[in-house]
């Protein structure tokens, strides 16, 4: 008699165990706005926004010139199969179950996968590039003048900003127009450099001497040999890299200076490994700015409730396990668009009849179909960290 039979897609319980372990581990699936999908494609306006003016009696009214359009919602496929030898299910009857084991542990790589594929992959969309939509990184990065949107205005680098520096061809001398509190071995990255060589903007430097409260010499590496600078020169800024106040101020000033800060229903979303940096900052009277949660309670920063996602670092592809650059990111979450089509579902094929018949061995698949889209970058903010 067969341990299994051959059903359809099943969809999995919206209390069972699979959705919760999704809703526990996905930042995006627990605090997007929802848009149900009954086609493979749903077209969401994009509101440009209208004002309003203050009307005396017998005057016109005047006519908003706002823009609107539409994002596109198009679902993706996140599946992954897997064959399991019957001797194994029916050796393990009673102790584990097998398939609803399997179930949870792809829950448990969707999670991590869909939100890196929403927040941080730095590509263009491309299902080829394993890049299945516009992530909230890339949006951020990107210029759309469709919105009168500008690449980065709502992007910050961890850090504080020590102001325009000099470069001093002999000795390799880099010069602060004020103190600038570095030590050996602290991590600074530069903006537009003009005139000299040897040092390129954007890359991380480590600072190798401090011949004074205004100086320093760099290195490519940590302790390693004295970045030859050639030419005298300049940098628009030299900012020293690591969470500070100041830069997640500046991140929370960008989306709370804009036109879709709305307090209730502002959400942040960060890599766990911010934990450890905002553990330790307080803000200018000494007060901590995060506050873990008790009791069932969200943790806060600011006072904003707080989400983990191990998602949230910088990837070129899609990944359950990304590696790259952890990311903050607060905003409104209802630009946080999520399309639901179906799932998370399963269908299993059994060996007395399925397409594992002849090896003896029962077929799990299991899929979501799910799109996304960021509603407007400019209502959301990006502090990303090195």
């Amino acid at each position: 008699m067969a341990l299994h039979t051959i059903e359809p897609w099943i969809p999995e319980e919206w209390d069972g165990p699979v959705l919760q372990k999704i809703n526990q581990l996905s930042a995006v699936e627990a605090l997007g706005r929802v848009e149900p999908m009954t086609t493979a494609t749903k077209h969401v306006p994009r509101s440009g926004g209208m004002g309003m003016d203050v009307l005396g009696k017998g005057d016109s009214y005047s006519e908003d010139a706002s823009t609107d359009d539409e994002v596109l919602l198009t679902a993706r496929k996140f599946g992954r199969a897997i064959s399991l030898a019957e001797e194994d299910i029916a050796d393990t009857a009673g102790l584990v179950d097998v398939l609803n084991t399997k179930r949870l542990d792809w829950a448990t790589s969707y999670a991590k996968a869909f939100d890196n594929a929403c927040l941080a992959t730095n590509g263009a969309e491309s299902v080829a590039a394993d890049r299945p939509f516009t992530s909230v990184y890339r949006a951020v990065r990107t210029t759309d003048s469709n919105i009168s949107y500008t690449a980065d205005a709502n992007y910050v680098l961890a850090g504080d900003n020590l102001g325009a520096v000099t470069f001093t061809d002999s000795g390799d001398v880099v010069t602060f127009n004020q103190p600038h509190g570095l030590a050996v071995n602290d991590r600074v990255v530069s903006g537009t450099v003009t005139t000299t060589t040897g040092i390129t903007a954007g890359t991380t430097y480590y600072v190798l001497t401090v011949p004074s409260t205004t100086t320093v010499t760099l290195s490519a590496t940590s302790g390693g040999a004295t970045l030859a600078l050639t030419t005298n020169g300049s940098a628009i800024s030299m900012t020293k890299l690591g969470v500070t106040y100041s830069s997640l101020s500046r991140t929370l000033g960008l989306y709370e200076s804009s036109d879709w800060f709305d307090p209730t229903r502002t959400g942040v979303i960060a890599a766990p490994t911010f934990l450890q940096a905002v553990r330790d900052v307080k803000d200018t009277q000494g007060r901590p700015i995060f506050q873990q949660g008790a009791n069932g309670s969200a943790d806060t920063l600011f006072g904003y409730p707080i989400r983990w996602s191990l998602g949230a670092r910088v990837t070129t592809a899609a990944s359950a396990a990304p590696t790259g650059n952890p990311l903050l990111i607060v905003g409104n979450r209802d630009l946080l668009i999520v399309g639901r089509r179906s799932g998370p579902e399963s269908y299993v094929a059994d060996a007395a009849s399925g397409v594992g018949f002849l090896t003896d061995e029962t077929k799990l698949k299991v899929r979501a179909r799910r799109a996304f889209a960021v509603g407007h970058p400019a209502g959301l903010a990006v502090l990303e960290a090195s």
